[in-house]
């Protein structure tokens, strides 16, 4: 199974959730998408709710036509009412996926479409470690595709 960590697209930054993407961003979007669709089968396309995460995902998947769900575990850290941890955050994005996974057959690639934040979660579930306050935070680049494998009878 593949398993694509892709970051949002360049975004206009206003500090805002419903931030929306630059034309750039929008050009290496669809870039991804032209690479993207070369990977063997591509069922779905999970995405932050954020707007940023759903529209570059929308750009991506005029290459794929597959459904695109949102996955609220794919968010940044939740308010700070809530007090959401580093190691609660990567515990969070571990279990979505962890969830996805379970859907799918080794044979099937899931596209998902997030922020730069939950990369640690994603690394953490590939590599077999626990969450960790030591757990750097990852500067990702706009719109990078980092692709995981993963094999259920391993």
């Amino acid at each position: 199974m593949n398993i694509v960590y892709c970051h949002h697209a360049q975004r206009v930054y206003t500090g805002s959730q419903k931030d929306d993407i630059t034309d750039l961003g929008k050009k290496d979007a669809e870039l991804v998408g032209q690479f993207i669709k070369q990977i063997p089968n591509v069922k779905a396309i999970y995405t932050s709710p954020y707007f940023r995460c759903l529209e570059t995902a929308r750009i991506i998947n005029k290459s794929l036509n597959v459904p695109i769900i949102e996955e609220d575990r794919f968010n940044e850290f939740v308010s700070k009412e809530n007090k959401e941890t580093w190691v609660d955050l990567q515990r969070r994005v571990i279990a979505g996926i962890k969830d996805i996974v379970n859907k799918y057959n080794d044979e099937d690639s899931i596209i998902c479409v997030t922020s730069g934040v939950n990369i640690a979660g994603f690394l953490d579930w590939n590599l077999g470690l626990e969450p960790s306050e030591n757990m750097q935070f990852l500067g990702i680049i706009s719109c990078s595709p980092i692709i995981f494998k993963y094999n259920k009878k391993s």
